[in-house]
């Protein structure tokens, strides 16, 4: 009985154990003028170094970025005509993600504060709405589930916006993000129904008065504090 008690206990201790912290990177990509960062979890750390080592190869070589009927939808929605260094961010994110994918559990990257999850299951991490006129200050944050996400900025004058979107695929999310900064916060809440074929949601701030609006498929995932 103590034997079967003991097994047990030990069993229970093994569940409640803590995750292994991830694997941990930092290198500079496009040609050195910003970061890439990766956390990758999983249950070889060389295997997951060697498959980092790939991505860092990975990134130190662009890419094209094929996404002509993405340019497309974007340009026909909100007039903004993207270009292929407009998508850079995105498409060295979703470039390295199937390098880790065999290699990992999972990972999560960012290039410049754009975010790209890697792994089979969803996870819940809370990503920052920084206030448009100060990226210090945080309006906001919005429940990041899966895939990316990308915030656009712009300041002119007195008034100052942003625009994030989370999207599956890094590059939907920073097309998007560019392309809705150019129409303002009206008409990009106006289009995200339209966004559907491309499963990406909007969040939305300026500084007039702090405000921070969103598209109803992200209603119960941003979380705006309450400031007495």
């Amino acid at each position: 009985m103590k034997t079967v008690l003991l097994l047990a206990l030990a069993a229970a201790c093994a569940d409640a154990a803590p995750p292994k912290p991830p694997v941990s990177r930092v290198w500079p990509v496009l040609g050195g003028g910003t970061m890439m960062s990766a956390a990758v979890w999983g249950p070889d750390t060389l295997t997951i170094g060697r498959a980092l080592d790939a991505v860092r190869d990975t990134t130190d070589h662009p890419g094209h970025v094929s996404v002509d009927s993405l340019r497309r939808d974007v340009r026909q929605a909100t007039g903004v005509a993207l270009t292929a260094g407009d998508l850079e961010e995105g498409d060295a994110l979703d470039r390295a993600a199937p390098v880790l994918v065999g290699a990992a559990d999972s990972a999560l990257l960012d290039i410049g504060g754009h975010f790209l999850w890697v792994g089979p299951r969803p996870t819940r991490r809370p990503v920052g709405i920084a206030h448009p006129a100060s990226s210090l200050d945080h309006l906001a944050t919005v429940d990041m589930q899966g895939g990316s996400v990308s915030t656009a900025s712009r300041a002119r004058g007195d008034t100052a916006l942003s625009v994030t979107v989370l999207a599956p695929s890094a590059a939907a999310a920073e097309a998007w993000a560019t392309g809705l900064l150019g129409v303002g916060c009206d008409s990009a809440l106006a289009l995200a129904p339209r966004l559907a074929l491309w499963r990406a949601s909007v969040v939305c701030a300026d500084s007039g008065g702090g405000r921070v609006r969103w598209s109803r498929d992200l209603e119960g995932r941003v979380v705006v504090p309450h400031k007495p």
